[in-house]
């Protein structure tokens, strides 16, 4: 291991000559700026963004004075013309200069993949812009090392596997190549005026280090990555390249112990993971109060009012915005052909932001806030839509489902050429027994499935699937959204599944429990607490809530509850009038006035559980 250290860190002086890194992240005073998200190789449309917003002219030369042009990453990989991307940027960068204005390339996640090889994503007809006679010398050389060390080797799998173009685009994109070297010194995070600028998101990694620390910590991961790369590909004299993604295993395979730990280790770092700005998708995907706390000390940090995003394509195609403006979603599937959206740029000028589509010329727009979607379902439709659709719908299909003692079927539903599922609820036992009042409403109604979901939306949680009211079969019940590919709590841990997703959940469990607490939900186990296969969380069956008793039910997910102050905000909106309206017709009075009592409480702390000493899930 000893004598693998002193090698590495001679090695490293090659590449570390090359690290410059530049000196300025933030812009003060700017008048006009231009940002687009995730080209993805899609020339074209990117021509015309560009066009639309007046960046360039007819010959596509920089007209745009001036202003400070920002991509936000992703410029490569999927689609056929990364290369044209990255040569006319190269190329407006200087014009910029000389006009007075600027161009910023932020590195995405895509730009950081292809300099350190991993090339998962390269579209084929972009490695045949790298094929000739360089890609033909450099193959030789390969191919010849190769049989050296492997005389059985097979020249048609070689070509397989690395196709034609492969090298001459390796070399390019080595950190003393045409476009490493001028990618390598490219921010990850920016500030023009008041707005930051990042390709993914803002993760507690930047919250914890600010503008210039964030760039200065991502540099020193890629750097230290590739020296170590190179020196271990020279130390154990490496053949042939081997994929970013397989490197560990196969150092490990050779018996490079030392070696595949470094290199796991380095993989494991901000730069390649969800903990870093160039993959994080708290702000875009995550539920607001499992993000705002982080969001906010992100901002305050940067010393911004903002921060404008990539990474994530928007489904319906539309620049959003989230957390009431302080978010805005920039990335509308440049790439048709894989993501069916639309080029798009936001543009600040004159004091304002506003959005400009492609095929909108001459138009600018506002972003748009995001539409309530518990659950994926059809492309377009959203829980309104949906609320619609389960009421108007024909049931085509029912089936009994094995479960629980409200005795819910299944239904297949279809109109206008759509099909969706839903849960049929039927049980409504009577509030009172042997003639007498009731004292706690401690009974099993399918009109609590309705109070919950409709309560959710009130309060902005948006964690129980669209549930609507219809008669079925000559019966009043609800029909409740069915979440496909769901998977419950219980399967979860029987199966030792690990969550993956973009979104922890911790913060989700949280939230789960703060919405069990306000409601007295006596019945939350692992059968009825969902994940998406995003992992989200999904809250259903609430037949057994609603109960007048003050006292916290126990809860699933047994660790101390926090009230996210978002939250908080909106819990304390909630009056009689208010809630009478909307639960008015499915709950007691009592029932209402208790929900308003579990309210004070959740927010002066009175009516929190006392700390549990163990987590009943992980």
């Amino acid at each position: 291991m000893r004598r693998y250290l002193i090698a590495l860190a001679t090695l490293l002086l090659p590449v570390v000559a090359l690290a410059a890194s530049p000196t300025q992240y933030r812009f003060q005073g700017v008048d006009r700026i231009v940002v687009f998200a995730d080209v993805h190789g899609a020339y074209p449309q990117l021509i015309s963004i560009l066009r639309e917003t007046g960046v360039i002219d007819a010959a596509e030369h920089w007209q745009g004075g001036k202003t400070h042009l920002v991509s936000l990453g992703d410029l490569l990989d999927r689609g056929p013309e990364s290369r044209k991307a990255l040569d006319l940027l190269m190329r407006l960068e200087g014009e910029a200069t000389a006009a007075g204005g600027a161009v910023h390339v932020l590195l995405g996640n895509h730009e950081v993949m292809n300099m350190a090889g991993d090339l998962r994503y390269v579209s084929a007809p972009d490695y045949a812009t790298f094929a000739g006679p360089e890609d033909d010398a450099l193959r030789e050389t390969t191919w010849q090392a190769v049989t050296a060390k492997d005389p059985a080797a097979v020249r048609a799998d070689f070509d397989a596997a690395f196709p034609s173009g492969y090298f001459a685009h390796a070399k390019a994109f080595a950190p003393d190549g045409t476009y490493g070297r001028w990618l390598f010194d490219k921010p990850y995070l920016i500030v023009i005026n008041d707005t930051a600028f990042v390709h993914a998101g803002l993760p507690p990694f930047v919250a914890s280090l600010g503008l210039e620390a964030t760039n200065e910590n991502l540099h020193s991961q890629l750097q230290n990555y590739l020296s170590t790369w190179q020196a271990t590909s020279k130390e154990l004299n490496l053949a042939k390249p081997i994929g970013f993604q397989e490197r560990p295993e196969a150092l490990a395979a050779m018996g490079a112990q030392p070696q595949s730990d470094a290199i796991a280790k380095l993989q494991d770092g901000e730069l390649f993971t969800p903990t870093g700005p160039t993959w994080y998708r708290g702000q875009a995907l995550c539920y607001p109060d499992t993000e705002t706390q982080n969001l906010d000390s992100a901002l305050a940090k940067l010393g911004v009012k903002r921060v404008i995003e990539g990474h994530t394509p928007q489904p319906a195609g539309r620049v959003l915005s989230r957390f009431d403006g302080r978010v805005l979603l920039l990335d509308t599937g440049m790439l048709a052909s894989v993501y069916q959206g639309v080029a798009s740029a936001l543009v600040f000028e004159n004091g304002q932001w506003s959005v400009a589509y492609a095929d909108q010329p001459g138009r600018r727009s506002q972003p748009e806030l995001p539409v309530r979607a518990v659950g994926s379902r059809p492309k377009g439709l959203d829980d309104d839509a949906l609320e619609r659709f389960l009421q108007e719908a024909e049931i085509a299909e029912v089936e009994k489902l094995d479960a629980g003692i409200t005795k819910p079927q299944r239904v297949t539903l279809r109109k206008d050429g759509l099909e969706v599922r839903a849960v049929v609820k039927q049980l409504s036992v009577s509030f009172e027994t042997d003639g007498r009042p009731p004292k706690t409403f401690d009974s099993d109604r399918w009109e609590y499935e309705l109070a919950a979901y409709k309560l959710d939306r009130m309060i902005g949680l948006n964690m129980v699937p669209v549930t609507v009211e219809r008669v079925v079969n000559k019966r009043r019940g609800v029909l409740q959204f069915w979440i496909e590919n769901a998977i419950t709590l219980r399967k979860m841990l029987d199966d030792k599944m690990q969550p993956d997703g973009w979104c922890p959940t911790y913060p989700q469990y949280n939230l789960m429990n703060v919405f069990d607490l306000l409601i007295h939900n006596t019945d939350r186990t692992q059968q009825n607490a969902l994940f998406t296969k995003d992992w989200t969380l999904i809250l259903i069956d609430h037949t057994r809530a609603f109960e007048t008793d003050l006292k916290p039910p126990t809860l699933l997910y047994q660790n101390p509850v926090e009230i996210p102050p978002s939250l908080a905000q909106r819990l304390a909106a909630l009056d009689r009038t208010k809630l009478d309206a909307v639960l008015g017709p499915y709950l007691h009075p009592k029932q209402i006035e208790a929900i308003l009592k579990r309210r004070d409480g959740l927010l002066n702390g009175s009516g929190l559980p006392a700390v549990q000493p163990k987590a009943a899930t992980r």
